[in-house]
């Protein structure tokens, strides 16, 4: 049933056509969740199962441009895709049946707009993908046997304008997550890779100590009494409770309150481990309840360590037991899967199917270790996929050894399971991901607030309801609407988001925090490097956007400066503010009003191409006029270099230079003022460096903020 080229030794041929279900799933990557065509059910009759069949089976050979729009990138049919694909021609087929064309062959073009306003009544996107398959049936209409469409549905049309489909847009819809709610959820999951890992895993190993131990124990009558009679004991030396019954399974003995979270039940099972895995006989039993109620419970039981929170001083968490670390495990999976995901900029699939051996060091050119990882890329490739690199973080090379000790498949980096009945790859990560972020609510928030906020972006209360309601009538409902609507809803993680953010951010906010004292600027320098040599992953191009429209949002914000009559300076002041003087003109704007934003963006275009926007003034690249440009060839560096253009034609410095440059200016002077005996032992040639240099910065900071200094007329 499948191409040659699909299948291999190991795989076989795959499933014959005439099966009933097509299992698809050893040739794809253990990441795709739906691999299996079940063609049982949902088809009227053996002609459609046969159809959608024939379809299938050619798609998978050959890609026919289904218009002349798609001539240039139509390609055959990715397994991947295939379940989607029957379950689309299934509905395209009982569609046209209910308006009364039972067969292919029936079809008039009366059936196609009747078909069409019924697509038409529910999502526009789902609507044009249902009538691009059915010009999928058109085009390969000539390897179908048994039943064929005789006409062509809407010829010379696109499916996208056939639905009504607006075009895309060519910015990424996808939703970034803001970083009010991204920092505390990546710190989390830092500190479980980090810290918690290591509490995590010492429980691991000390419940494998105590399973090890039970299975040779001595058989002996009474034994068991004795050593719980000797675990109560200790247990009452130590102003300790009885383990309690997991809040998870308070299911068990409904009978029994829970007092501040804690069950009031023995841990029976976990009780039998801690006393060499004796079973609780009667007698046994009557006496862990009568300990119970003489020493009350505590949550947990395990004696590991708990590392301390960081903010608070106090264990991150209570006492673990047996099913406290099964749980906690899932969410350190989870979180090493937000760590790599997120500061490597791969997609789930290629995170997810890294191999154990996947991480490296090598040497850079300045002698310190690059971190990186050895993967493969999947979207828009051949199934097996191309093999790639990526340069990450240190944290993320910790994250990879966290799982390497707490996963036990011999392939799979993400894969765990028994070796009896096989190893699991992780699943459902989205849900995964808004569990931890839960989880972390209960561990970390505080009275005050959530440790990983809700989302309130959706939430839109009047700041001033007496506005529009003189009377003010409605400001009771809008005080009811804040108390229930002004906290907002947890964010809904899902895995494209991670790797959009990181994009984004790198190309917007190249000096914010990723995690603690870790800055962009640093995951930018050391995961640029890996990039830039690893085009086949597309996050290079997918940042490059990002930093795009960055430039183009820092122009606008720049021509509304100078509009509002902000003061700029250096030597490119002039000829920019002539090109911003041009196009209000042309825009029709007053001075401090933009009338058109689109239209302002449009124009401003141009400027993006030679704008680098640095800390202490902006470069206009020009190269005929660069100053660095003499020294580039000497220095091996790219253009420009920033650290040259205080005195070049290309700079221009405005007011959101004006509190780096008098950081720069304070710096210098801190070391200017020290104590006259630490000054005198500073090289006499340091010292009049760092006066130039502060008298330098103190005048370019007196030429944007002098009152002479108009629209940028005046440069250094």
């Amino acid at each position: 049933m499948l191409p040659k080229h699909l299948t291999s030794k190991g795989t076989g041929r795959g499933p014959r056509f005439g099966e009933t279900v097509w299992d698809l799933r050893p040739f794809v990557l253990r990441t795709t969740t739906k691999a299996r065509l079940d063609f049982s059910s949902g088809f009227a009759d053996e002609i459609a199962v046969r159809t959608t069949k024939e379809c299938l089976f050619s798609r998978f050979r050959r890609g026919i441009p289904a218009s002349y729009m798609s001539a240039s990138r139509v390609k055959p049919l990715k397994l991947t895709g295939a379940v989607q694909e029957m379950h689309r021609l299934r509905a395209v087929l009982a569609d046209l049946r209910a308006v009364g064309a039972s067969r292919l062959s029936d079809v008039r073009r009366d059936h196609l707009v009747a078909v069409l306003d019924q697509w038409k009544t529910g999502s526009v996107e789902t609507a044009a993908c249902l009538v691009t398959t059915l010009k999928q049936l058109s085009a390969h209409g000539p390897f179908l046997s048994w039943d064929r469409l005789t006409i062509h549905p809407w010829p010379g049309r696109s499916a996208a304008a056939v639905a009504g489909r607006p075009p895309r847009s060519k910015e990424n819809s996808t939703d970034r997550i803001p970083e009010h709610i991204m920092a505390p959820y990546l710190r989390g999951a830092v500190f479980y890779v980090t810290t918690a890992s290591k509490d995590i895993l010492a429980a691991q190993r000390m419940l494998e100590d105590l399973r090890a131990a039970a299975e040779r124990k001595p058989y002996a009558y009474g034994r068991g009494r004795a050593m719980f009679a000797t675990l109560a004991a200790e247990r009452r030396a130590a102003g300790r409770g009885l383990p309690a019954l997991p809040p998870e399974m308070a299911h068990l003995r409904p009978d029994v309150p829970v007092v501040d979270g804690i069950v009031q039940a023995p841990n029976v099972a976990f009780i039998e481990l801690l006393i060499g895995g004796y079973s609780a006989d009667p007698g046994l039993r009557r006496m862990i309840d009568e300990a119970g109620g003489e020493l009350g419970y505590e949550p947990g039981g395990l004696d590991s360590p708990i590392s301390p929170w960081p903010e608070s001083g106090r264990p991150w968490r209570p006492r673990l037991d047996p099913f406290s670390v099964n749980i906690e495990l899932h969410y350190l999976r989870t979180a090493c899967w937000a760590v790599i995901a997120y500061l490597s900029g791969m997609r789930d699939s290629e995170v997810r199917e890294l191999s154990r051996d996947c991480a490296f060091t090598e040497p850079g050119d300045d002698g310190r270790p690059r971190y990186k990882i050895r993967g493969r890329v999947y979207k828009h490739r051949k199934l097996s996929g191309d093999e790639s690199e990526w340069v990450v973080l240190e944290i993320v090379h910790q994250a990879i050894e966290v799982l390497r000790a707490i996963n036990n498949c011999p392939q799979y980096l993400f894969g765990w399971g028994p070796r009896e009945t096989g190893f699991a790859l992780m699943q459902a990560i989205p849900v995964r991901l808004r569990r931890f972020r839960d989880h972390l609510n209960g561990l970390f928030s505080t009275d005050e607030e959530l440790f990983v906020p809700n989302d309130t972006s959706a939430v839109e209360l009047d700041d001033d309801p007496d506005a529009d309601n003189p009377d003010g009538k409605e400001e009771a409902d809008a005080e009811e609407d804040a108390a229930e609507y002004g906290e907002g809803v947890p964010w809904a993680f899902t895995t494209v988001q991670f790797r959009r953010t990181v994009a984004w951010h790198i190309a917007h906010q190249p000096f914010g925090v990723v995690a603690g004292t870790r800055q962009y600027q640093h995951a930018r320098t050391a995961m640029f490097e890996g990039y830039a040599g690893t085009s086949e992953s597309g996050f290079a191009a997918e940042v490059a956007s990002n930093e795009a429209a960055a430039r183009l949002d820092y122009l606008e914000d720049l021509y509304q400066d100078w509009s509002d009559g902000g003061a700029s300076a250096g030597g490119a002041a002039e000829r920019i503010s002539a090109e911003f003087e041009r196009i209000r003109r042309e825009l029709g704007d007053l001075p401090g009003v933009v009338s058109s934003s689109a239209r302002l963006r449009t124009m401003l275009q141009h400027l993006t191409k030679t704008l680098h926007p640095g800390v202490l003034n902006d470069c206009f690249y020009q190269a005929a006029t660069a100053v660095c440009r003499k020294r580039a060839k000497a220095l091996g560096r790219p253009l420009p270099l920033h650290n040259m253009c205080l005195h070049c034609p290309n700079a221009r410095r405005s007011a959101v230079h004006l509190p780096r440059l008098s950081t720069a200016r304070d710096q210098a002077l801190t070391v200017l003022d020290l104590p006259k005996k630490q000054r005198e032992a500073l090289p006499r040639l340091q010292v009049t460096a760092l006066t130039d240099y502060a008298t330098e910065l103190d005048e370019l900071i007196q030429t944007i903020t002098t009152d002479d200094t108009k629209e940028g007329a005046k440069s250094v």
